[in-house]
């Protein structure tokens, strides 16, 4: 079968290869990916900046946002059924203990990620899942399906920014939330907040007033700022920083207001330097910060949720952010993005 490629921890050594067809073990499921999403991991991954292929293999298949179909049942699979459309979660425990529910917070050297570490992604012809870590799609929403694992994220991010927000005193209640950035977490961030009933939603993003981006922010009730020509002085009760820049995310606590809650969804591989003295006074104003990186089970069903839910509310605004679509054969163009762009997927077979 053809497979999205590399070679761990090699700079450049992405490639379209000829990989062995996955077989299946007990309570597992073959898969014929659909579409898989892009991302900065992959990116990092291709760099040669980390990554792990399975033991006793030289490859890595790449791919850690699927939709899939399922094929074939292995043996004791009895919660999806041929044919249903899914999509699977990224982390599997190897000594990790922790429930289904909670495999997100496995220390670091207790799980494998499939297209990360250890485990082979899904960008390829067939992959193979253990069956309980399936999420069943509705065929409806299959179109935007592979943003649901990057949606993850953000449903871990933002439910505990709110449940831990209201848990300190009662009677908080945000109103005003920013966003920063405008990519994939920061659309989605964006889907979901207007989703939870919020009025008050601003991004901001480098690109113009007339960009996609800031048309799309627009098109669903937010407000668009670009911070190449307009500084923001407002402070919010919720800000979602999703950048993956670590000044940026120093902006972010600098525009949380008394009380207000903080969400880091950015991955911060930059090594700039920022001057945290004027936070020092911050702790002082009861600011709460939370990070946020991979989720769990629950997140995946939340964000498949809500994706129904914003095809409803908001038709095919969530489809158009998916702006680039490449076929396998093609494969490396997706791995490469404009400014303009939000979310670029390979699509292995037609919706």
């Amino acid at each position: 079968m053809k497979a999205v490629t590399v070679v761990p921890l090699m700079k450049d050594s992405l490639a379209l290869r000829e990989m062995p067809k996955p077989s299946l073990g007990k309570g597992q499921v073959l898969l014929e990916p659909i579409e898989v999403g892009v991302c900065g991991t992959d990116k990092d991954i291709i760099e040669g900046k980390y990554g792990a292929a399975p033991p006793g293999e030289e490859y890595l298949i790449l791919g850690h946002e699927a939709v899939a179909s399922v094929a074939e049942l292995g043996d004791g699979v009895d919660n999806v059924s041929v044919g249903d459309i899914v999509v699977p979660t990224v982390r599997r425990p190897t000594t990790c203990t922790l429930p289904i529910t909670e495999l997100d917070y496995c220390p670091r050297g207790t799980y494998a990620e499939h297209g990360i570490w250890y485990l082979h992604g899904f960008a390829a012809e067939y992959a193979v899942s253990d069956a309980r870590f399936l999420v069943k799609v509705p065929k409806e929403i299959v179109d935007v399906a592979v943003l649901t694992e990057p949606l993850s994220i953000v449903e871990k991010g933002i439910k505990l920014a709110l449940e831990l927000g209201k848990a300190r005193f009662s009677s908080w209640s945000p109103r005003k939330v920013l966003i920063m950035g405008a990519g994939p977490i920061g659309m989605l961030a964006l889907m979901v907040m207007r989703l939870r009933g919020f009025t008050d939603v601003t991004i901001t993003a480098t690109r113009p007033y007339d960009s996609p981006k800031a048309k799309l922010t627009k098109e669903i009730g937010a407000k668009y700022v670009n911070v190449n020509v307009d500084q923001l002085s407002d402070e919010f009760d919720i800000v979602i920083e999703a950048t993956g820049s670590s000044s940026a995310a120093y902006e972010a606590l600098r525009h949380l207001s008394a009380d207000g809650v903080a969400v880091l969804l950015g991955i911060y591989l930059d090594s700039k330097v920022v001057n945290m003295v004027p936070l020092l006074d911050d702790w002082r104003r009861n600011k709460l910060i939370i990070g946020a990186t991979n989720a769990s089970i629950g997140s995946f069903q939340d964000g498949v949720a809500d994706l129904v839910k914003a095809k409803f509310e908001f038709g095919g605004w969530v489809r158009k952010l998916i702006t680039k679509e490449v076929p396998l054969d093609e494969y490396e163009y997706a791995y490469y993005w404009g400014h303009d762009d939000i979310k670029s997927v390979i699509q292995i077979r037609s919706l």
